[in-house]
């Protein structure tokens, strides 16, 4: 077990800047996580109670999805509270060993939503490049088997310094248990390439060739002629309409076709840019910050360690969005579930998550 300094002192190893945390700082740092921390209770909790009004929406795809937001939420529970707490100078109402308890588990639910999200990038891989032999290999045996997986390796990812490799402390410069990156450079080289640049890797990996694919199957669907209209180079935003010829065997079936098929490909590429847009601004700051501190002796400022922080957290606003608003079944239940009978009862669709 590693040894821990009294919480009144302040350990020299930490790369940090020496300096007491503003009362400004700690005041937007508080108020920043508790919105975020009402913000996920929100979302993750709707999201979960239309998975468990409609539990036919719980295929294997979507259980990927449920496994994620039930990592978010315990993230939001257990460990964002405490975060809070930290924050407030000279209160702080743990000791040593519960404040390791807790980063331990900050980085237990956020290996276990990184590797969830790996999963369901490799997920819409094989049900875009393989979608014949999808339902056999994407068995429900298979999906359970996935999830135990990412908790397995979690576990194995988070506990290294409940054995002594790599060190935690609460340092009272920054109000806020954190790792002493630099008291282990292959943990921290480790937790920064499992957390970020290879998940980062992965999914531009899969999500490119997921786009490649869809491209590929809409053009099949809906063929165009070989000259397209200047309209097919106008933006996402704002597709310009040009007049059509009039009389009953107008063209107006081709350029209407191209219209739709100018809209998928603008949305399938929203999609995924969402994404991947979201993973980078939460896990990156982070990550980025615990490689630089691994040998930098330049003083990381208060602010930018919480804002990496806060962005860490964001992740967990971020995903029952991503994962459950922007796809139409679960925003039609979504919808259902807070208007009741003023809304109207549509009949839900059975497509995946990404369907949306």
């Amino acid at each position: 077990m590693p040894t821990f300094p009294p919480l009144g002192s302040n350990s020299s190893t930490v790369p940090w800047d020496p300096g007491a945390p503003s009362l400004v700082n700690s005041t937007v740092k508080m108020v920043l996580i508790s919105a975020i921390v009402c913000t996920s209770l929100f979302g993750n909790v709707v999201v979960l109670l239309v998975f468990q009004r409609k539990p036919q929406l719980l295929h294997v795809a979507n259980r990927f999805v449920l496994n994620l937001l039930l990592a978010d939420l315990l993230q939001t529970v257990l460990v964002m509270p405490f975060a809070i707490a930290a924050t407030v100078p000279e209160v702080w109402p743990l000791d040593a060993r519960l404040c390791q308890a807790l980063v331990v588990l900050m980085h237990l639910f956020a290996f276990a939503g990184v590797n969830t999200i790996i999963v369901v990038s490799v997920d819409r891989y094989l049900a875009i490049i393989h979608p014949l032999s999808y339902p056999t290999r994407m068995t429900p045996h298979l999906g359970t088997n996935l999830i135990a997986l990412t908790w397995l390796l979690s576990v194995l990812q988070s506990t290294p310094p409940l054995y002594g490799w790599g060190t935690i402390e609460f340092d009272r410069r920054h109000n806020a248990c954190t790792v002493v990156w630099s008291s282990s450079y292959s943990y921290s080289a480790l937790v920064s390439a499992l957390s970020f640049w290879l998940p980062v890797v992965i999914m531009l990996c899969c999500y490119w060739m997921v786009f490649r694919a869809a491209r590929r199957q809409n053009a099949l669907v809906h063929p165009i002629q070989s000259n397209p209209p200047p309209d097919s180079q106008a933006s996402c935003s704002s597709p310009q309409r040009h007049p059509q010829p009039e009389g009953p065997f107008s063209a107006t079936y081709p350029i209407r076709t191209r219209h739709r098929r100018f809209h998928y490909h603008c949305k399938a590429a929203r999609v995924v840019f969402v994404i991947m847009a979201s993973y980078v601004l939460s896990m990156g700051p982070y990550s980025v910050l615990s490689t630089i501190s691994i040998n930098s002796s330049a003083a990381v400022p208060p602010w930018l360690a919480s804002m990496a922080l806060i962005l860490f957290f964001l992740q967990c606003c971020l995903h029952p969005y991503i994962y459950g608003y922007m796809h139409r079944s679960v925003r039609k239940e979504f919808l259902a579930l807070l208007c009741g009978p003023l809304c109207g009862q549509e009949k839900p669709c059975k497509h995946s998550f990404l369907a949306g």
